[in-house]
């Protein structure tokens, strides 16, 4: 008898156990329709997670995330003097959906002909496969970590605020090229990937690397009239 209650009590346990760890969430990405959702979908998009290429670690990554937030906040809100919003981002808005899906400017990212923000399939796909592999086990890991981080800036800077200071904010000269602060533009870190015209590359010695990206700053122009 003491046997047989021993097996159903193991049986209940493991089933607990078995149906908890099916069951149990560690990361999250809102709909794609939310802002929060669109905008995490990017930082996700464009940083690496373990085992894929340029990943270095989960700081680096997630620095990463927040540079590339802060390029979208600077097109939006601090168009150096000597510029235009257009020449930066493609584009005249106050809306930073508007500064994601602007021509040419974030591959994958974009308005349809109804004029509804959209992704294509394969961002989709590795987001539902890296929340696969966050979602198993019976523990977070890296990647439900990463994601999460990726999901509360995002919802962070929806509601209003951006919480972590600029890296970038403070650069005056590189190279003898006096330049404007902040970073502008960000772009896979291979020397065959530029985006030309005023934008300046950030050394590695100024950190201009995070999270297999490669950021880039303006040079200084003299003041707007």
């Amino acid at each position: 008898m003491n046997i047989f209650r021993t097996i159903i009590t193991f049986i209940i346990f493991f089933c607990g156990t078995s149906t908890f760890s099916q069951s149990a969430k560690f990361a999250e990405v809102d709909g794609v329709e939310y802002v929060s959702g669109y905008l995490a979908r990017l930082l996700i998009n464009e940083n690496p997670f373990p085992g894929e290429k340029g990943y270095k670690s989960l700081d680096d990554s997630k620095i990463g995330m927040v540079q590339i937030l802060w390029v979208l906040h600077s097109r939006l809100k601090y168009i150096p003097a000597g510029y235009r919003q257009e020449h930066v981002a493609n584009i005249k808005s106050e809306d930073i959906i508007d500064i994601i899906t602007a021509q040419g400017q974030c591959d994958g990212f974009s308005r349809d002909e109804k004029g509804v923000a959209v992704v294509v399939p394969r961002v989709e796909k590795r987001l539902n496969y890296l929340l696969n592999i966050a979602n198993k086990g019976d523990k977070p890991g890296k990647f439900s970590e990463l994601i999460n981080y990726g999901q509360g800036l995002a919802r962070a800077y929806a509601e209003g605020g951006i919480d972590k200071a600029d890296r970038f904010a403070g650069l005056e000269i590189i190279k003898n090229i006096m330049v404007t602060g902040r970073a502008y533009s960000w772009m896979t870190d291979k020397d065959y990937y530029r985006p030309g015209g005023d934008f300046v590359y950030i050394p590695d010695s100024l950190s201009g690397s995070i999270g297999g990206n490669r950021f880039y700053t303006l040079k200084k122009k003299g003041n707007s009239k």
